[in-house]
């Protein structure tokens, strides 16, 4: 009887031990980043030469994905979609904020008509950055999740900001401003999400674009 206790015990003790792994964030050194292309399949998005937006989107996320993958070990990548998929409204936003991952982008292209390429960084926001943090257990409801990390969202922003006016970075494109305001991308998503925007004049311009990524997200992966 004495045994049998005994190892009824042990089993609970098991149980709500695993049951803790289970529930808490995975505390490794892994940095997981989630690329969201802007369109699918019923969203063909805006006219790029002769190809649409949501071709060179996906173009663009799939070459990152591969690049970040070979240069960093500790960096992992997921997709939204791939070709002929169908999003559906907050799909990414649910996907995104089950797997927990760490930083959320949305990437988004548009034929250029200028000269010289345009930049723009997108923030969630409803303009209520005057919102005292809440508690960690309390509930946000679905549009307030960007309430969640938007101190680490706005660092990110100005980490990129800075990286795009760095160097020889600015020859390929104005850096027009980061600019909060409802963008329906990124509704919901409770990790630091930022959107971005650039002209292409070309719709093999995207390939420029790579290396600045990289060294993006290189220095996101450390900011927390």
């Amino acid at each position: 009887m004495k045994k049998f206790f005994l190892t009824r015990i042990l089993f609970s003790f098991l149980l709500l031990t695993s049951s803790i792994v289970f529930c808490l964030k995975n505390t490794d050194n892994n940095f997981t980043i989630m690329i969201d292309p802007a369109g699918d399949a019923k969203n063909t998005g805006r006219q790029i030469d002769d190809t649409l937006e949501r071709a060179v989107t996906l173009q663009f996320a799939q070459k990152l994905k591969s690049e970040i993958e070979n240069k960093f070990n500790n960096i992992s990548v997921v997709l939204t979609r791939s070709s002929g998929d169908n999003v559906e409204s907050l799909q990414n936003a649910n996907f995104a904020n089950r797997l927990d991952v760490d930083f959320y982008f949305n990437i988004n292209f548009y034929k250029e008509t200028a000269v010289k390429s345009q930049a723009y960084i997108y923030i969630f926001s409803y303009k209520d950055d005057f919102i005292a943090k809440k508690p960690d257990l309390y509930f946000y409801p679905y549009d307030a999740a960007h309430l969640i990390n938007r101190e680490t969202t706005k660092k990110s922003a100005n980490i990129i900001k800075n990286t795009f006016l760095s160097g020889d970075n600015t020859k390929y494109f104005d850096f027009c401003g980061i600019f909060n305001l409802p963008f329906k991308p990124l509704i919901a998503i409770k990790a630091p999400a930022i959107g971005i925007e650039i002209g292409l004049n070309n719709k093999h311009d995207w390939n420029n674009y790579i290396s600045i990524f990289l060294d993006i997200i290189d220095k996101l992966s450390k900011l927390n």
